[in-house]
């Protein structure tokens, strides 16, 4: 057997990254000395040890690796294999896109401090009153697309009409992506037969004046285009009277790129009181 500080010569880890091995269940020491807590291992665990380097080269997480090294399933390892080199390729085609960007913002001369922003044209209209079904839930922002598609599958399934694209009302005081707390909503024909899940409910949104833009790309810089309407509704001598929401007119379930998206903004308004 080998001891800690032997073992972590011959497989090129640190003692204190072994220990967290054996912490995670993925390494364990095959013998741990009661009387002095000295960790000790056998020959045939440096292929192990071996297997989990590769495997993080790989960019499989510490969970990933422990579901390949406790599962004897060849075909689930080579399942893994796939999707990790699919999501390896859209990561590539993300820094190809980054890369194409930074070449034109040189080309382009733009100042590479302040960025370009975007300009936004405003709209000032009347939403007429409408029906939703809507939800609220606290998810992590990467799941939005799939709780999209259960909304509407679970709509299907209770014969509701959907008249129109989903809509999210952000509540969060400050932007968490992993929890965050959203009212997800979409128009619907109402009837009242509709028989609807316990974690749904329907409502009325009622008529109200609402200032809108378009946002054309990433989420990433949607931010701008709040800016926007806020700083017309100011300019313009109105003020909030709601939160603001987004609907996403063309996204992810378009197969497009991201600059490629259309999200409409709009915040409910009222003409402020002349003093």
């Amino acid at each position: 057997m080998y001891t800690i500080s032997r073992f972590s010569q011959l497989c090129k880890m640190s003692a204190r990254m072994l220990r967290h091995y054996d912490k995670e269940e993925l390494l364990k020491p095959v013998h741990v000395d009661t009387t002095n807590g000295y960790r000790f291992y056998e020959k045939n665990q440096l292929e192990t040890a071996l297997l989990i380097k590769k495997l993080k080269e790989y960019r499989f997480s510490l969970p990933e690796i422990r579901t390949i090294l406790q599962s004897s399933d060849s075909t689930l390892f080579i399942e893994m294999i796939y999707a990790k080199i699919n999501e390896i390729s859209k990561e590539m085609s993300r820094y190809r896109q980054i890369i194409t960007e930074m070449h034109e913002m040189i080309e382009k001369n733009e100042d590479l401090i302040q960025g370009e922003r975007k300009s936004y044209d405003i709209l000032l209209g009347m939403r007429k009153e409408i029906r939703v079904v809507s939800q609220r839930l606290q998810i992590n922002i990467d799941d939005m697309d799939k709780y999209i598609d259960s909304f509407y599958d679970k709509a299907k399934e209770s014969n509701i009409q959907l008249l129109s694209v989903p809509s999210v009302i952000f509540f969060d005081e400050e932007f968490t992506p992993d929890h965050c707390d959203i009212e997800l909503m979409i128009p619907i024909i109402h009837r009242n037969d509709e028989k609807i899940s316990r974690e749904w409910q329907i409502k009325k949104l009622p008529q109200k004046i609402v200032a809108t833009t378009l946002h054309i790309g990433s989420y990433d810089y949607i931010g701008y285009a709040h800016m926007a309407l806020e700083e017309w509704t100011e300019s313009n001598g109105y003020c909030m009277d709601g939160l603001p929401y987004e609907t996403y007119l063309k996204g992810s379930e378009c197969d497009c790129h991201v600059e490629e998206y259309v999200t409409q903004i709009s915040l409910p308004v009222i003409k402020k009181e002349m003093q």
